[in-house]
């Protein structure tokens, strides 16, 4: 049971506490004690952090991997969050790899109750060497991001996905032949990313929303307009969970979810691009990168990582 209940040992067996435990760490005490008054107070159970390490060699898909060798899944989701605006996860290669620098939680020892935090990772892909560093740049909102080993965020200013996990069925293409068609031209300025129906599909940029609606080529769909300059499209999705027309949305929030509504053979999420109101293909656009490291903070932040580099090396 998720509750508890301590009552009084005589021959009324009046309660005295509620205690409910919504999850591993936090409960809430209904204190009944005191006659005359209710009172309810939040707790958590004392735990320790303990230091880990880990890698793995891309065989298939990245979840598909960390999954293989035992790894949380709350820590695969950290990891690809780290990367998502610079690593096309549906592009991975066999041969890529991975390294991580991680804390995790545990109460009475031995129960695992989640990720505190990645300080460090590593990741080889297409030959290319992508470091992140877990850094606080504001000692006053104490907000962490990830910055590369010369302090440039790996934060964009939109995801590379608008789902977490998936794969490109489609890509943006104006020369695309139908065989259905009788092998005519039609274009594709989308890109299709094939999910299961009832996958969450994340906003990929701050902005919003000027349409929730349906269409009968586009089924319900959702656009977001992020500035003057940039709007994007989420088509396919289920009727119910669309976010409403004129909310403000921030990069990650889930808008809806996959669905099969409109024109359309399988699950999937169309997902397009517009810049300066002209539809683009988002995967060759030059997009500007977030707030590199503070000048004032290089020396500290140059300290700071040279350890765990080291350490990332000798992971093997």
């Amino acid at each position: 049971k998720p509750y508890t209940i301590l009552s009084k040992k005589d021959s009324l067996n009046r309660p005295l506490y509620f205690i409910y435990q919504p999850n591993k760490v936090d409960y809430v005490v209904i204190d009944f004690a005191n006659s005359d008054s209710i009172t309810a107070y939040n707790r958590k159970k004392p735990f320790k952090i303990l230091r880990k390490t880990t890698y793995g060699n891309i065989n298939s898909s990245l979840s598909e991997t960390m999954d293989q060798k035992g790894l949380p899944w709350e820590l695969i989701n950290q990891l690809s969050d780290i990367y998502a605006w610079t690593i096309d996860f549906t592009r991975l290669q066999q041969g890529d790899r991975f390294k991580i620098i991680y804390n995790e939680r545990y109460i009475e020892d031995t129960i695992l109750v989640g990720i505190k935090s990645i300080d460090a990772a590593y990741f080889e892909h297409n030959q290319e060497e992508l470091y992140a560093f877990y850094f606080i740049t504001d000692s006053l909102k104490k907000t962490p991001e990830f910055y590369d080993e010369k302090g440039n965020s790996l934060q964009r200013t939109f995801l590379k996905s608008p789902l977490r996990f998936s794969n490109i069925s489609s890509r943006y293409n104006l020369k695309r032949r139908i065989a259905y068609y009788g092998n005519r031209v039609k274009p594709h300025k989308g890109t299709d990313f094939a999910a299961p129906v009832g996958t969450p599909i994340m906003a990929t940029a701050d902005g919003r929303v000027v349409k929730s609606s349906y269409t009968r080529g586009n089924g319900y769909y959702v656009k977001i307009q992020h500035n003057n300059k940039y709007s994007t499209q989420y088509l396919h999705m289920q009727k119910k969970g669309r976010i409403q027309k004129g909310k403000y949305v921030k990069q990650g929030d889930v808008i809806g979810k996959i669905g099969m509504t409109g024109n359309t053979s399988g699950p999937h999420v169309c997902y397009r691009f517009w810049k300066n109101s002209r539809q683009v293909d988002p995967y060759k656009q030059k997009l500007p990168p977030g707030k590199p490291v503070p000048k004032k903070l290089n020396s500290n932040y140059e300290d700071y990582i040279l350890p765990l580099i080291h350490e990332l090396d000798q992971i093997k």
